[in-house]
């Protein structure tokens, strides 16, 4: 089930999307976790988090390796703490803290994601795998996801247009009030804008060509957001790919190592002007 979380919100602020930091992890990029948190408090900026806080792996998992954590974060539980603390600092200006499949995963025995909430005293801020962020007049949908990024075409620009094409086809479904859907899990950064359209308009005799793009439409008092109007957005990681003395799978696997990167939402008189990517 979504979960809906409704804030006042402001008609100027920003944003900053992040996701997969994958505490616990040695690939885990903590002074980029550190720069990411200064930049919120410097700007006064609100932060939402996608999933995946945690390496999370239970030491009875067959998939438990304590060669690629950090010594004094095998466990869960010193992992929580340790992302209760770095964020800490800017627990008033968090807007969603999320499930991602690393958390997913311990609900079994534990809902992480909850109790890390619990700790900074920002219950209200607890979003499930899919959730809605209603911040002023600005709608947001966020999707930790689940399927793998198409990587093929040998040209880079193809497969980036293949990947922009696959991000919007997997999002534009799920949340058709939402101007901008936000997914995770990819490690990858990628920003889709709307798109700018032309076309030939007549009024009476006269015909003219003209640059626009789709404005927002009401249906049977519902507002619907027209799939091309729309934001969508690949959140990144802070987990490193690549140069580690252990075997990281990423490495065993031939994945190209991803930027250490997230997204920064700009909303100006209550709209979204703005979503591009930041390297940290």
């Amino acid at each position: 089930m979504s979960k809906f979380i409704d804030y006042k919100g402001e008609k100027n602020a920003i944003i900053y999307n992040t996701s997969d930091w994958h505490v616990g992890s040695i690939a885990f990029h903590e002074d980029a976790a550190l720069k990411l948190i200064d930049k919120v408090i410097e700007e006064d900026a609100y932060l939402t988090f996608g999933g995946d806080a945690l390496e999370g792996k239970p030491t009875k998992s067959n998939h438990f390796d304590p060669h690629s954590l950090k010594g004094d974060l095998l466990t869960i539980d010193r992992q929580a703490d340790y992302f209760v603390e770095l964020l800490k600092p800017v627990a008033n200006h968090l807007l969603l803290l999320q499930l991602g499949n690393h958390e997913l995963y311990l609900l079994p025995d534990l809902n992480v994601v909850e109790e890390i909430c619990w700790k900074l005293g920002r219950e209200d801020a607890y979003g499930d795998y899919q959730s809605w962020v209603e911040f002023g007049d600005v709608t947001m949908h966020f999707w930790h996801g689940r399927p793998t990024m198409p990587r093929g075409a040998k040209d880079p620009i193809q497969r980036e247009a293949n990947q922009k094409a696959w991000l919007k086809n997997k999002m534009h479904g799920l949340a058709g009030s939402a101007q901008a859907q936000y997914m995770g899990h990819t490690h990858h950064c990628m920003v889709v804008p709307p798109i700018e359209q032309y076309a030939l308009l007549n009024g009476g005799d006269n015909v003219r060509g003209v640059y626009f793009k789709e404005q927002v439409r009401d249906i049977d008092g519902q507002v619907w957001v027209p799939p091309d109007a729309r934001w969508y957005v690949n959140t990144g990681t802070l987990r490193r790919g690549g140069g580690f003395e252990h075997m990281d799978y990423s490495e065993i696997a031939g994945y190209t190592p991803p930027a250490i990167a997230c997204t920064r939402t700009e909303i100006e008189d209550g709209r979204i002007k703005n979503i591009e990517k930041v390297m940290l």
